[in-house]
C-alpha cells in the first residue's frame, strides 16, 4: 500500500516565486511553464513573464487578473504550481479554469492528484460551481488525473480535451 504524499498549497510570495522559477529552470520544460516568448529556453522574456504572471495572480480570484496561483509543496518543498482563473463559460455558472505544472522529479507520485483536490476545495470555498481544464489529447496522464477528480472529458476537434468538474 502506498503512502499518500504530503501535499499542500502555498501562496506565491517573492521567496516562493524565486523557488518556483529555480524549480522550473532545473526540472521542467520552459514550454510546460510559460508561453513561447523570446525564443527557446529560459530567456529574459520568459523569466519576466513568469514573475509578472505570478505577481498579478497574487491578488487572487477577486483581484484585477481574476486569477490565483499557488505553489504546490510536496514534503514542504516546491514541486510545481497550480492555478484558478475566473472564466465566463456562457452557461451562467460561476466557473474557473485550472492548470498545473509539476517538476519532472515530482510526477507520477500522486502529487498532481492531491494538488488538484486541494484546488477544487479552494474553488468550492470561493463559491464556484465548476472548474474546467484543457489538455492535449495525447496527455493521457492529465486526462486520468482529471477523470479521477470527477471531470467529464470531451475531445475537441483541435486535438485537445476539455474537462469539466461540477462542484
Amino acid at each position: 500500500m502506498s503512502r499518500s504524499p504530503d501535499v499542500s498549497l502555498a501562496d506565491v510570495d517573492e521567496t516562493v516565486l524565486e523557488q518556483l522559477l529555480d524549480l522550473a529552470k532545473r526540472d521542467a520544460s520552459p514550454d510546460e511553464v510559460a508561453p513561447p516568448l523570446g525564443g527557446p529556453g529560459w530567456n529574459l522574456e520568459r523569466t519576466a513573464w513568469f514573475f509578472s504572471y505570478h505577481r498579478a495572480a497574487a491578488q487572487g480570484l477577486d483581484g484585477e487578473a481574476g486569477e490565483k496561483t499557488w505553489a504546490i509543496l510536496a514534503g514542504g518543498s516546491p514541486a510545481g504550481s497550480i492555478r484558478l482563473k475566473r472564466m465566463d463559460t456562457g452557461n451562467g455558472r460561476k466557473s474557473a479554469e485550472t492548470g498545473i505544472w509539476l517538476g519532472r522529479s515530482f510526477r507520477s507520485r500522486g502529487i498532481g492528484s492531491a494538488a488538484l483536490h486541494l484546488v477544487l476545495a479552494e474553488a468550492r470555498r470561493a463559491g464556484l460551481a465548476e472548474v474546467t481544464a484543457r489538455t492535449l489529447a495525447g496527455n493521457v496522464g492529465a486526462q486520468r488525473l482529471l477523470a479521477a477528480a470527477g471531470a467529464t472529458l470531451t475531445p475537441d476537434d483541435d486535438g485537445t480535451v476539455r474537462a469539466v468538474v461540477v462542484l
